[in-house]
């Protein structure tokens, strides 16, 4: 009886615990269709509770506020751009240059091909956040990719002992405004082509001319 007693109590929790990752995963969905449909300040609270059909009490449970939701809709966007793009070249394991130019190439491709994202990541993302904290995000994915690759071709000599970290402020930078210029402009298909080729010449010219020497000795 005891044991029987037990294993109910199991079950309750367990089917609670999954009553509340099934109101989260609403949560997120439905604020993520509605700040990339029409951006963050133009989505109320009332108006996801209601989507989602949870209480405005759940949604406090979960998030502190609107901001901490518009973070976690930023959060999954985020990781799932990078890991698709990265998934996509995971065949070029071993070919650091050519993977990175590679998945540059995919990752602006999957950013320009949604809106919403574009809305929610570069966009809203840094107004709503503040640069630091959105900055920190994307630290998490694009940002410290970069260190990690442009450290590796370093490490190759395939770059010179160039300041990293700099490099790859500079490069996402350059990532998210070509992105933005493809997102407003007349033609989006030629404007993508020549900032993929605009990037693709900017990060593989750092590797051109292979290692630079260092005569300060």
């Amino acid at each position: 009886m005891k044991g029987g007693i037990i294993d109910g109590g199991r079950e309750r929790t367990r089917a609670a615990q999954q009553r509340s990752l099934d109101t989260r995963t609403a949560l997120v969905a439905t604020a993520r269709q509605m700040f990339g449909e029409v951006g963050y300040h133009a989505t109320g609270t009332g108006e996801i509770v209601a989507q989602a059909q949870v209480t405005r009490g759940a949604l406090y449970h979960h998030f502190r506020n609107k901001e901490d939701l518009f973070e976690a809709v930023c959060r999954q966007v985020e990781h799932e751009v990078s890991t698709q793009a990265q998934a996509a070249t995971l065949a070029m394991q071993g070919q650091t240059r050519q993977r990175a130019l590679a998945t540059l190439r995919i990752y602006v491709e999957l950013l320009v091909s949604s809106r919403g994202v574009q809305r929610i990541l570069l966009v809203d993302g840094p107004a709503v956040l503040g640069w630091e904290r959105w900055r920190s995000m994307r630290s998490e994915f694009e940002f410290a990719g970069w260190v990690r690759t442009l450290s590796l071709l370093r490490d190759q000599g395939q770059i010179g002992p160039l300041p990293i970290e700099p490099l790859a402020q500079i490069i996402l930078a350059a990532i998210d405004e070509a992105v933005l210029a493809v997102a407003h402009a007349d033609d989006p298909a030629t404007m993508l082509a020549d900032m993929a080729e605009a990037l693709t010449a900017l990060i593989g010219g750092l590797t051109r001319y292979g290692p630079v020497e260092d005569h300060s000795a």
